[in-house]
């Protein structure tokens, strides 16, 4: 009776040990042999598009991930499994998922797409003892609150629009001399706009204005309108996809012409841009995290060329952006941190993320404290017959950049 009794309360004592790990422990809901990672996501919202764009890049590292075997750990091999729930593009909403996911267990997180819904999660992070890899939260104020358990995989915002401005100063001739910057007034943005701004008047431009508009807007023309005569030589837009479309549209229709051209960060990579704009897109600058020209080769994708394969074979023939491609570094950052961990234990695997330092098809992960990777570099892109051309740095692009590039539009 005793050794029943013994048997039955070492049985209990098991079981409680085991509900007090992460989700990944316990493999999804009794199941032994998966592990599950939860994501907000931008489904709905002024940022679906975006949002849309970025769960592709983590189903095609789930499938990628899988495809080898899944993910080692503990001594088995788990199959990997994504939990995705709606944020509607609110921050307050993405908090409370995370939350929601830590109620259930799931203790490791794939970041929301965005910075103010990252941002708004990683408290939430910090908090719950999770562990999140950041995949499109680039804001660096997210990263100077002390935060030790978010991880971004992509560049920061601070090298947006730096990076064109420091492309434009070692390409263009004849050399502008004065910018005008337009930008969202969302945190990111904003971030994004005034360190470009002080990356041009570091490399001898004048600014000679910065406006904001209204975050998702799809009318601009009053920051183009105050704009107009002072006359920039380069327009430079600190944005998301739907207000970068909408300043080419109305700088078109307001005769706004710098005789530069225009730079933008965000927009011009993605298929909508060139897609709304057809022959108004050429020549336009922009930003981007990752092309097919990226140097790096990890175990689960391969190249970045590979991924590109993988990416068309998955959706239809479709090249991939930089959303996606930025997502499925996120999540093999995530993946190979519970690899190196050898659990799913989220202290072990927070602590295997700092010490990251692997080359991947979308570059080198390799964290800061604070988080952030600033061992990869932007590149910058010139749109080309509808499609994003690199042009700068000098070591990867594919072709010279057009100047200016305002008069010389198919």
């Amino acid at each position: 009776m005793r050794t029943r009794k013994a048997a039955a309360l070492a049985a209990a004592v098991a079981l409680i040990a085991a509900g007090c790990g992460s989700k990944g422990e316990k493999h999804s809901g009794g199941d032994s042999s998966t592990l599950t990672i939860g994501a907000s996501m931008s489904l709905t919202g002024s940022l679906a598009r975006e949002g849309g764009l970025t769960k592709e890049g983590y189903e095609l590292c789930k499938k990628a991930v899988n495809a080898k075997g899944g993910v080692a750990a503990g001594g088995r091999h788990l199959r990997l499994d994504i939990k995705y729930q709606d944020d509607t593009s609110k921050p307050d909403t993405a908090a409370q998922i995370v939350d929601q996911f830590n109620d259930k267990g799931v203790k490791l997180i794939l970041g929301p797409y965005g910075s103010a819904t990252t941002e708004a999660a990683a408290a939430v992070i910090e908090r719950n003892g999770q562990v999140m890899a950041d995949s499109s939260g680039a804001d660096d104020k997210i990263f100077q609150k002390g935060y030790r358990r978010t991880f971004a995989a992509l560049s920061p915002a601070h090298s947006y629009a730096a990076s064109m401005v420091q492309a434009i100063a070692e390409l263009a001739k004849p050399k502008p001399r004065t910018m005008a910057f337009l930008s969202a007034d969302d945190g990111f943005s904003k971030t994004v706009a005034q360190s470009g701004a002080d990356q041009a008047r570091k490399l001898g431009f004048t600014v000679v204005a910065t406006e904001y508009f209204p975050s998702g807007t799809s009318d601009v023309s009053a920051a183009l309108t105050k704009i107009k005569p002072m006359r920039p030589d380069v327009v430079v837009g600190s944005v998301h996809v739907a207000e970068g479309i909408a300043i080419i549209k109305q700088a078109k229709e307001l005769g706004v012409r710098p005789s530069g051209g225009f730079a933008e960060t965000v927009a011009p990579p993605t298929p909508d841009f060139a897609k709304s704009l057809g022959a108004d897109a050429e020549n336009v600058l922009g930003s981007t995290q990752w092309t097919e020209k990226t140097a790096g080769k990890d175990k689960w994708i391969g190249t970045a060329a590979d991924y590109a394969t993988q990416f068309a074979a998955m959706f239809g023939g479709r090249a991939p952006e930089y959303h996606g491609a930025e997502a499925t570094a996120a999540c093999i950052a995530l993946v190979d941190a519970v690899e190196k961990a050898g659990s799913t234990d989220p202290g072990k695997v927070r602590d295997a993320l700092a010490a990251l330092d692997e080359p991947t098809f979308f570059g080198p992960l390799k964290f800061t404290p604070e988080g952030q990777n600033l061992t990869k570099t932007m590149q910058v892109v010139q749109v080309r017959k509808g499609k994003p051309v690199t042009v700068w740095p000098k070591e990867a692009a594919e072709a010279p950049l057009i100047w200016p590039g305002t008069g010389n539009r198919s």
